[in-house]
């Protein structure tokens, strides 16, 4: 089955169109990414920002284009932290419809699923990995518990809620760095009880912070065959946390292989990704280009 599937999150809205067929992403036809920054304000105001929402509807009325030029059998949209966390999330639905694409909300406990899925579809043995999702606006953490189910937590933390934050200049102060840690260990902390606390052998991590490093530490402009599997050690990740936070903004886009837009909210992002992989004793994580996308067309498929 061909499905188009969106990942509408607070800081990238992505589409992947690919083939399912059991249980497995066989052929992928178009993986697309967009920075649309919709989770913008939203911790402070708890709405959907008017500019957020005009990049939401340049991003999907090119996605839908695509989508006529595809014939998929299926297309699934869903919106996952910054979507919920607001009042006015009517008027993206408004605009998903103008662009003819239905969009839901993904609840926390879903979108622990559907990123486990995502994450780890191609892996023939699942036991004892863990996933970790760093968004824009939350950051879900999750494993296969003892009983073959899915454990995770979504925790409020993630890579442009803590740059708004915190964040008041660049480079970042040494002071802020430790402010953004210091809030993430907390929030974490507030989850414990729901956080993965068996055993796991391997750490998957996913989403635009660690792909985001991965190219960096390679100093290799970004690649799918690059990126994906690639090992960085906790000490490693330590280490260009406070590099780069103190870089300037234009000193960090002139990396090899970061992504300019995310230049601004990579340090929040990747002491958020420092926090969960302490919290899960893991001393090292393995670089995934999957995720949410991947998870949304396998989930598309059994609808």
């Amino acid at each position: 089955m061909k499905i188009a599937a969106l990942d509408l999150g607070s800081n990238t809205s992505l589409l992947l169109v690919a083939d399912v067929e059991g249980g497995l992403v066989t052929k992928v036809y178009r993986d697309e990414l967009t920075v649309t920054r919709m989770g913008q304000g939203v911790h402070a105001t708890k709405k959907l920002h008017p500019e957020a929402l005009a990049r939401m509807d340049q991003c999907l009325k090119n996605y839908s284009q695509i989508i006529n030029i595809e014939k998929p059998d299926r297309v699934i949209a869903m919106a996952t932290s910054a979507a919920r966390d607001v009042s006015n999330a009517s008027e993206l639905f408004e605009i998903g419809k103008r662009n003819n694409i239905a969009i839901e909300i993904i609840p926390g406990e879903r979108e622990a699923q559907i990123t486990f899925d995502g994450a780890v579809f191609d892996r023939k043995n699942k036991a004892h990995l863990g996933v970790i999702d760093v968004g824009g606006g939350s950051t879900e953490v999750i494993a296969l518990g003892s009983d073959g189910r899915v454990v995770g937590a979504s925790v409020n933390v993630g890579s442009v809620r803590l740059t708004e934050l915190f964040v008041t200049k660049y480079p970042t102060p040494l002071s802020e760095v430790n402010k953004i840690l210091e809030y993430s260990q907390q929030k974490f902390a507030d989850m414990r009880a729901q956080l993965p606390n068996g055993r796991i052998d391997e750490v998957i991590a996913v989403a635009g912070t660690p792909t985001t490093l991965a190219a960096v530490l390679q100093k290799q402009k970004y690649s799918d065959e690059t990126v994906n599997g690639f090992v960085i050690k906790i000490e490693t990740l330590e280490e260009w946390l406070y590099k780069i936070a103190e870089l300037n903004l234009e000193q960090r886009m002139q990396l090899t292989g970061m992504d300019p837009k995310r230049a601004d909210v990579i340090v929040a992002g990747s002491a958020v990704l420092l926090t969960a992989l302490k919290f899960l004793n893991a001393k090292k994580m393995t670089v995934s280009t999957r995720g949410v996308r991947y998870g949304i067309a396998l989930y598309g498929a059994q609808k």
